[in-house]
């Protein structure tokens, strides 16, 4: 009889321990996935954190290139006047004109999209949208001055010169106060980024500090009560 007992004793500590081992593991097993979670959903924000800086880098360089853009419209405006002595050299130099003036158009429509899907504020955008207008009032201006141009009067010439003069400089001033402006809040929001990407990637480090010790802590459990089990055999 005494046999049989400590037969069905053995059988249940092997229970006991095997159900001991399938807890650890479950354990084990959350841990494990709780961290790959926590790298995965880190590894995701800081992917789109770094696009965003991306973004933003590009963003504040197309200001600038529009503002380059604009001053290579003016300079061929006064291309067209200094130079458009004959009707093939002024069709020539208006062309380039037109074309670059197109561009500006393009690269500045170009820049509201972008500083829309960036969230840049109302007030930048603001500025934008009237930078633009003033653009537009200025080409407005080139035209009806050019209608105007005698390409073989001297004295034409000297009457655009004077009428479009100085026109443009505000419009450049518009375009200092812009590019300033992005870049400064390219400049703000990256770091803002950087800093988030600094922050998730110390509580990573913190979240798998702690499951270690977690996970330590089961298993010196675990091995404490197996072993008590196996003494009190």
């Amino acid at each position: 009889m005494s046999h049989h007992i400590s037969a069905a004793d053995a059988v249940g500590r092997r229970r006991r321990l095997l159900a001991l081992f399938a807890a650890v593991g479950a354990v084990l097993i959350v841990l494990v996935i709780i961290a790959l979670y926590s790298m995965h959903r880190v590894d995701r924000m800081v992917a789109t954190n770094l696009v965003q800086i991306d973004a933003l880098t590009t963003m504040a360089d197309n200001a600038r290139v529009a503002q380059v853009s604009f001053k290579t419209q003016v300079q061929e405006w006064k291309n067209t006047l200094l130079r458009g002595h004959d009707t093939v050299d002024l069709e020539s130099y208006h062309s380039a004109f037109i074309a670059k003036r197109d561009e500006v158009h393009e690269r500045l429509s170009a820049l509201a999209i972008e500083a829309k899907g960036l969230d840049v504020t109302a007030e930048k955008m603001t500025r934008l949208d009237a930078l633009e207008v003033a653009r537009q009032n200025l080409d407005g201006a080139y035209d009806r001055a050019f209608a105007g141009f005698r390409p073989d009067d001297p004295l034409s010439f000297r009457a655009v010169d004077r009428e479009m003069r100085s026109l443009d400089r505000p419009i450049n001033e518009g375009f200092d106060e812009l590019v300033a402006s992005f870049k400064s809040f390219a400049d703000e929001r990256r770091t803002s980024l950087r800093i988030e990407i600094e922050q998730a990637i110390a509580g990573m480090r913190s979240s798998i500090y702690v499951l270690l010790v977690v996970g330590l802590v089961v298993l010196l459990v675990a091995a404490f009560v197996g072993m008590r089990d196996t003494r009190t055999a």
